[in-house]
């Protein structure tokens, strides 16, 4: 646990810091920036750098060479980093639909409808189904919703805007979990983490850390937990909070019950780490950079 996933942290943590917001009011847990990021495992790194760059047209942050033959490469989503750790031995993989198991389960990003032709055109061209769209709207603002799968089957989410307006959300990113208890992981999002409730009626509750939402819905227990650290399962892996102060991070989440699962450790010169056990298993990992 601490080799794949803390380093893969430690080794991206003083990019993030450079990104981080200024505020009058300390964010939750020590927060250093106002969003979480999300680590992915996948099979092929040109794959992905087509499918999120080329054919998405995420803006690209530097890339990082990993120990022994792993390789990560960065996107940013909003204000949100996408963490993509490829190489070595191929984990096994699970089944892209959202109600196939539980666990992190689902992207969603929001893009200017301006962009939406050329990226349908790219996604028919690279061979991939284009996703059928629904028209919403908001007031001024209409939006259409239509869910493709990257070159590994992970659902993608795209909301393309009619409006560049700070209601549009083109800031936020948004990341969706099935669950076995709705009502525990509300409490856990909103009592451990100190997540905004937005949302806690119907089939998908929703809730807010400044410009990341988490969403969620039921998936029954018997399903399978697909959760783990990179290294160990194909997709979606890691939630991750980058704070200035991971002790201190730990204390508060042990004093409101949640489940630490590696406490604090140094790796390197490079950074504090720990990780907590979320609903379902979900691993969530907390950071700092190390300050001698």
């Amino acid at each position: 646990m601490k080799c794949a996933g803390g380093l893969l942290l430690a080794i991206s943590l003083a990019g993030s810091a450079e990104m981080s917001t200024e505020s009058d009011r300390p964010l939750p847990l020590g927060l250093i920036d106002d969003h979480l990021n999300l680590v992915y495992s996948v099979s092929d790194r040109d794959a992905t750098e087509r499918f999120y760059g080329d054919i998405l047209g995420l803006d690209r942050i530097s890339d990082v060479d990993m120990p022994g033959d792993s390789y990560m490469v960065r996107f940013i989503a909003g204000e949100s980093e996408l963490k993509f750790l490829s190489g070595g031995e191929t984990p096994p993989t699970m089944d892209g639909d959202l109600l196939a198991a539980r666990g992190l389960r689902s992207l969603t990003l929001h893009l200017p409808e301006e962009r939406r032709a050329g990226i349908v055109a790219r996604i028919e061209k690279a061979g991939i189904a284009v996703p059928e769209f629904s028209e919403s709207d908001t007031g001024p603002i209409r939006f259409s919703r239509g869910t493709v799968q990257d070159f590994d089957g992970n659902p993608v989410e795209i909301v393309f805007s009619s409006q560049s307006s700070p209601d549009a959300g083109l800031d936020q990113m948004q990341i969706g979990l099935g669950v076995s208890d709705m009502a525990a992981t509300g409490e856990f999002l909103r009592s451990v983490l100190t997540l905004e409730p937005i949302e806690t009626q119907g089939d998908v509750h929703r809730y807010r850390m400044g410009k990341t939402q988490i969403k969620f819905w039921h998936v029954p227990v018997e399903r399978p937990a697909w959760v783990g650290r990179p290294d160990e399962m194909l997709g979606m892996s890691m939630l991750q909070f980058v704070v200035d102060d991971v002790p201190a991070a730990r204390d508060l989440v042990a004093s409101r019950g949640g489940k630490i699962l590696a406490e604090p450790f140094e790796l390197g010169d490079l950074a504090v780490l720990m990780f907590v056990e979320g609903p379902d298993g979900i691993v969530i990992e907390f950071g700092a950079t190390l300050v001698r």
